[in-house]
């Protein structure tokens, strides 16, 4: 039975990733940091700090010590912020960068020693269209995930000669918890925005992320598969 760790699998898309892959068969361990969600024979939560590597590492043995070593490798964790780029802190900056795209670099450098070892794995980065094409109001949060991309390229060119593939999936608008401070007529607005003319569902980019740990995409590596119902193109 496969292995798949989720990094941020207790809530929103982590959590739609992670019911994917059980309901599928797949042995799950997913990283929570504040939320604890649900436990079960092929379901292990794993409270831990992604921006601490210290406490990554912790979290990829006790992983490793449940189900084996990991197959497919998902970096989900993310945090967001608005505001004025002038009103960012320095404090702020280090705070997003250090999770989104500090939690990317330690689970992803704790995870692949193993991987090349045995000449395969998968590894998936959950950024955002935004770190494409950068937003306003929330240039920091954009800056983290254009480095999640950047990195995820460069690890693709890395690891391919060990057999292991790098992807990225980039959501666009997803109706999730991280957009509870919109109104309903904000999320009307962006619905209207989207050629597809509906927000997307968590259980979009679940099934984008199994189809990338699949041997259906066996050559695919090195992409950003924009997942945003036309609202970037």
């Amino acid at each position: 039975m496969s292995h798949i760790l989720v990094t941020g699998g207790s809530r929103g898309i982590g959590k739609a990733i992670c019911s994917r892959f059980a309901e599928s068969g797949w042995n799950v361990s997913y990283i929570y940091r504040n939320t604890q969600g649900e436990g079960s024979d092929n379901l292990f939560p794993i409270c831990c700090d992604v921006s601490d590597p210290v406490s990554v590492e912790e979290a990829v043995r006790s992983a490793e010590s449940r189900f084996g070593a990991i197959d497919v490798l998902v970096s989900n964790s993310g945090i967001s912020m608005t505001g004025l780029a002038t009103d960012h802190t320095y404090e702020d900056m280090r705070r997003i960068m250090d999770t989104n795209f500090g939690g990317f670099f330690n689970i992803s450098k704790a995870v692949i020693p193993s991987m090349v070892h045995v000449k395969r794995g998968v590894i998936i980065a959950v950024s955002s269209m935004w770190g494409q094409t950068g937003a306003s109001c929330e240039s920091v949060y954009s800056a983290s995930k254009g480095a999640v991309d950047a990195y995820a390229k460069s690890l693709a060119k890395e690891l391919a000669p060990s057999g292991i593939r790098v992807n990225v999936v980039s959501p666009g608008v997803i109706d999730t918890d991280m957009m509870s401070s919109y109104t309903d007529d904000d999320k009307k607005e962006l619905a209207e925005e989207t050629l597809l003319g509906r927000l997307g569902k968590p259980e979009d980019v679940a099934e984008t992320v199994y189809f990338l740990a699949s041997d259906q995409a066996s050559y695919i590596t090195g992409q950003i598969i924009g997942i945003n119902g036309g609202f970037l193109i």
